[in-house]
This record gives structure tokens, C-alpha cells and sequence, in this order.
């Protein structure tokens, strides 16, 4: 039986902390243009908070739309958006708190293939 192999890109950031305005978890960002399928999980550490996924076909995100619809993680708890033809050649992630003035602490693992 022969092995197959995928061409596979990963980011996983630092730890980051939600404010009150949604702001982009620096490192979040892939591009797609190599790959066809896109996964990514978030972990909330402390603090509930909202999280969406944007996607865009100009690398400076000046067309970027929500692909996934904002969704609240609780503490403690995960949450992912996965897609099979990823249809956006650039993705990254947007957080915010959830309650005013409790900031979360999130982790986001992103991983790209070639299916």
C-alpha cells in the first residue's frame, strides 16, 4: 500500500487577548493559493468571547467578507470552521470579548492542504 502525502501549511500563533473591538489575532492569516482545504480551531482560555473567520481575494484584505458568521466561545471551551474548497485565497481571524470589559484569552491553530 502506497503512502499519500498532502502538501500541509500551519500558523499557530501566540496566545492573544480579546479587547473590546473586534481586532485580527496576529498570526491568524493564510493564504490559500497553494491549497484547497482550510480548518481552523480556537480555544478560550478565560473569558467568554465572539470570534468570526474573514476571507478575501486581495492580499490586504480591503475586500474581505465573514465567512463564518460571529459565534461565542465560552471559557474553557473550543470552537472551529473547516471548509472543504476553501473559495477565498486569504483567511484570518477576528475576536472580541464577549461581555464588556472582560478580555479572553484564545489560542487558534489554522491548517492548510491539498486534498
Amino acid at each position: 500500500m502506497s503512502r499519500v502525502e498532502y502538501r500541509t501549511a500551519r500558523v499557530s500563533p501566540d496566545a492573544y487577548t480579546t479587547t473590546a473591538a473586534y481586532t485580527v489575532v496576529t498570526g491568524s492569516e493564510m493564504t490559500m493559493l497553494a491549497y484547497t482545504c482550510l480548518a481552523y480551531t480556537i480555544l478560550v482560555a478565560t473569558h467568554d468571547i465572539k470570534w468570526k473567520v474573514m476571507g478575501a481575494n486581495t492580499s490586504d484584505y480591503s475586500d474581505e467578507v465573514e465567512v463564518q458568521a460571529e459565534a461565542t466561545v465560552t471559557a474553557g471551551n473550543a470552537s472551529s470552521y473547516a471548509v472543504s474548497v476553501a473559495p477565498y485565497a486569504y483567511y484570518r481571524i477576528k475576536v472580541v470579548d464577549a461581555s464588556g470589559g472582560d478580555h479572553g484569552e484564545v489560542t487558534v491553530v489554522g491548517i492548510a492542504k491539498v486534498a
